[in-house]
């Protein structure tokens, strides 16, 4: 009898176990540690942190570790001169048009899918010297091929980029 009972409260407390499960907070106890500010530039330190790991190239860094760094925003470098980008190709959610120049113009930007009908146009005007980006999103879009052109009222801006709607 006393088995049977010791088996049964056994299988209680795996049971109620499962149901409440451990919760871990994103902290970690360290036996010293240091942060050091001056301006802009922020500098911390764990001692006895167990791995930390640093992956990087341009635009991003991917970290892993206990003490992961704060989240820095880099503004982009306006570029000198006229120009347009469109970017990301593939897309699967959003397209960034980046529009950038030195003086005032008027832009249509048209989304024509692949029978040459025009799905989205957007007007902008800049009245003087200009960075901007755009997002158009895609993401009700169909799958498939797709074309951004954008032009400018002056004439100077004339581009078309093939886009693919994953």
């Amino acid at each position: 009898m006393i088995k049977g009972t010791k088996v049964l409260l056994l299988i209680l407390l795996l049971s109620w176990t499962k149901s409440y499960p451990q919760q871990l907070s994103h902290q970690v106890l360290v036996p010293a540690a240091g942060l050091a500010t001056s301006g802009e530039i922020n500098y911390s330190q764990t001692i006895g942190e167990t791995a930390v790991e640093l992956i990087g190239s341009a635009g991003f860094q991917l970290t892993q570790g206990f003490q992961q760094p704060g989240i820095k925003i880099t503004p982009d470098i306006i570029p000198e001169g006229t120009g347009v980008d469109v970017y990301p190709n593939p897309a699967t959610d959003y397209v960034n048009v980046k529009l950038f120049g030195d003086v005032a113009r008027k832009f249509r930007i048209e989304v024509i899918n692949i029978t040459g009908m025009v799905v989205k146009s957007i007007t902008m005007d800049f009245t003087d010297k200009y960075y901007y980006i755009e997002q158009i999103e895609v993401a009700t879009f169909k799958y498939g091929f797709y074309f951004i052109r954008v032009t400018s009222n002056d004439g100077r801006i004339s581009r078309i980029f093939k886009i693919e709607k994953m």
